[in-house]
């Protein structure tokens, strides 16, 4: 009977619990673990947002090319389709070419000029005075706009350094 009982009273014993700073380590293990799993998922979404952002206006920008390059198209079907026609072909002929229908004649009208008010100059073949002669002074450029037109402008930079040669 001694024996049954020490067996029951074992059964019935109050089970020992772990202490209070165990418990508070368990729960601080826990809650850091959550912590980081929150955020690992919070950069996981961010980045997964940002790339669906960025790929979102890419698709936007190449529907805006799309829809350009679209109109650029009817408007080159639109030429092509005026300029098959006889209408054009015979407008061109004769203003570009100089052609005339059989039958035709040509006149010519010029009005008359005030030469006072076109020539410039004596010389014939400059009327307006835009050529340059080795006479007339040049002006120097300055520094700052020469290295403007040779990194924005090849061709004047070229023609600048010729003429101060």
């Amino acid at each position: 009977m001694i024996f049954v009982f020490r067996l029951l009273s074992h059964k019935f014993m109050p089970v020992l619990r772990s202490s209070f700073i165990q418990r508070m380590i368990q729960w601080r293990f826990l809650i850091v673990l959550n912590a980081f799993l929150i955020i690992f998922l919070g950069i996981s979404f961010g980045r997964e947002i940002i790339r669906n952002h960025s790929i979102g206006s890419e698709i936007a920008h190449l529907q805006q090319q799309a829809d350009s390059l679209v109109a650029q198209n009817i408007e080159i079907s639109e030429l092509k389709t005026a300029i098959q026609t006889e209408s054009y072909i015979e407008r061109e002929a004769r203003l570009k070419l100089g052609m005339k229908k059989p039958g035709e004649t040509v006149y010519i009208i010029q009005q008359e000029q005030d030469p006072s008010q076109t020539q410039i100059t004596d010389n014939p073949n400059d009327p307006l005075g835009l050529v340059l002669t080795d006479s007339e002074e040049t002006m120097a450029v300055a520094n700052p706009t020469k290295w403007w037109y040779y990194f924005f402008d090849k061709q004047s930079y070229n023609t600048f350094s010729h003429y101060e040669r």
